[in-house]
């Protein structure tokens, strides 16, 4: 279970799966997508179920990506890893969250 935010830069590399639990737009929550690049910035996921091929096809067919941003505005609990735009962790401030499929089955 991923604890913290170096863990999960870690657990993050190409094919890696995730499913959407939170997100700011409501209409993404649930969704299944799949990492296609990692770097020192942040990662880029494309969505699975069902494709969306406008978000899919965005940062040069990379997918949507979600900044590391700074450790205090991560937010690890239960398994579901929580982006935060500041450090306030509130609904309001929820960018996304989501479980790491494929480090569950590690």
């Amino acid at each position: 279970m991923i604890k913290n935010l170096n863990q999960l830069k870690r657990a993050l590399r190409p094919g890696v799966r995730l499913e959407v639990t939170g997100h700011c737009r409501p209409s993404c929550i649930g969704q299944l997508r799949e990492v296609t690049w990692v770097n020192t910035q942040g990662f880029y996921t494309k969505t699975l179920n069902p494709p969306d091929p406008r978000i899919n096809a965005g940062n040069d067919g990379r997918g949507a990506i979600l900044w590391w941003g700074a450790a205090r505005t991560w937010e690890f609990e239960d398994g579901v890893c929580k982006s935060y735009t500041y450090g306030e962790h509130t609904a309001e401030t929820l960018i996304m969250a989501f479980r790491v499929l494929e480090e569950e089955a590690a």
